[in-house]
Order: structure tokens, then sequence, then C-alpha cells
């Protein structure tokens, strides 16, 4: 693939696309090369860690972390498509440690959830840093509920409701849900402020309203200034 190519993927793919908000006509342009035969290959194996982008015989854009068998009719975009969770920095061995107790138990959730949206999953892992420390048990004065701290009618619009049989408690206080649930809101957010990630965070935190209301900008919030702040923060330690 030339040069310009991969770095067109990459800026697309490793900065502003997270839920099929593709530049469609960069990345045609790219697929164009590929048929022209700048790029030529078959997909490698698939590790652990990669995370998958494709494009199958019609034309829909795939993501995962496993690579599918090889078929006829399959373009391989790359297998880099969301940055790596760098497993080794500080901020990842510091989640580990008895500050954030919950983190070991919290992360399968987080990162299976990022890769149903096609979310990068450090961008998870910080917000629910930043939400809950990792506590699947946390409820806030505002009735935000478990490690992404969702709002039950926010829940709700997705079709997770309180359920009878746990007296009472919200479905999204499940672990696996509320990564589920918090990921899709993320996803739709970034889809809705064009991948901005300064501008979907501020929305979770205060709603898209509030962003809207304000010209698409972050709002005037000290609240919502330093959650992007520090949501951002955990997000580029992960990542180096």
């Amino acid at each position: 693939m030339s040069a310009n190519c991969k770095l067109m993927i990459s800026e697309i793919l490793g900065r502003r696309a997270v839920t099929g908000g593709f530049a469609f006509g960069v990345v045609l342009r790219c697929l164009m090369l590929l048929v022209a035969g700048l790029w030529a290959g078959s997909p490698p194996t698939a590790s652990a860690e990669e995370v998958w982008q494709f494009v199958d015989g019609e034309g829909v854009v795939h993501m995962g972390n496993v690579a599918p068998p090889a078929s006829r009719g399959v373009t391989w975009l790359s297998r880099t498509t969301a940055v790596p969770l760098n497993r080794s920095s500080k901020k990842a061995r510091e989640m580990s440690d008895l500050r954030y107790p919950g983190y070991d138990a919290a992360k399968p959730h987080l990162e299976a959830a990022a890769l149903s949206y096609s979310l990068d999953p450090a961008l998870v892992i910080a917000v629910a840093a930043a939400e809950s420390a990792f506590n699947d048990k946390a409820v806030s004065r505002k009735g935000a509920l478990g490690l992404m701290q969702v709002m039950p009618a926010t829940a709700e619009r997705y079709g997770v409701v309180t359920r009878p049989s746990s007296g009472g408690e919200h479905a999204v206080m499940e672990p696996k849900v509320n990564a589920q649930v918090g990921s899709r809101y993320l996803a739709d957010l970034l889809r809705m402020f064009d991948g901005d990630h300064e501008l979907a965070l501020a929305a979770y935190n205060a709603g898209e309203g509030a962003v809207i209301k304000y010209g698409r900008q972050i709002p005037p919030y000290p609240e919502t200034q330093q959650y992007v702040a520090k949501v951002m923060r955990i997000y580029r330690s992960l990542v180096r």
C-alpha cells in the first residue's frame, strides 16, 4: 500500500472513525488503489491484541478482534484500526493495583463492549476510570449507575430496564450490560459529533443537548471541562 493510503487510513481509523463514521471518499480512494494492485496480500494470522478492519464482498466494513477466514471478495484495510492499549504504561499498571481494585474484573467487559461498537478499548477504559474508578456498584448523587455511570433514562433508551425479579435493581448495574450500554451511547455520541473525542466526552458528561446549545463546543461548565481533560489525560497515558 502507498504511504499516503496508509496515512489516510491511519488518520481515519486511529483518530476519527469509531462507529462507522468513516470518511467514505478517502476509504473508497484507498480501495481503488488496492484494486489497482498497489497493495496485495493475504490476511495474516490474528493475535489476541489485534483489531481487524476489512470490507466484505458487499462493501460492508467489519471490525473485530478475530480475523475471519480468507475468502473471495474480502478486502483487507487494516489490522490496527484501534489504538492498542499499552499494557506496560504506568497508568495501565496503576489501574491493576489497589488504587483501582475493580480494574481487572471490569477490563474484559469494557474491551468486549468497545469491540462491539468499533470503539478504541483504551477510550472506553478511560471513561470508566474517570466515571467510577471501575466500581461496578457506584451510584452517583444524580442517579448514574455502574462502571460507566449510565443514567437509567439512557439505559432505557437502549431497551435496558429495571428487573422486577431483582428487587428493583436496574439491569444496567450488571457490569457486562453497563459496559455495553455505556459504549453504545459513547459510540452514538462520537458519530453525532463527527468522531471528535472531546465533544463526545463532553456530551457523555453534560448531555448532547448542552454541546449543541453551545455551538458544538465543550460547554462552559467547570465539571464538564475537568471531566473531558481527565478522560483525555488517562486515554493518552494508556496509548503512549
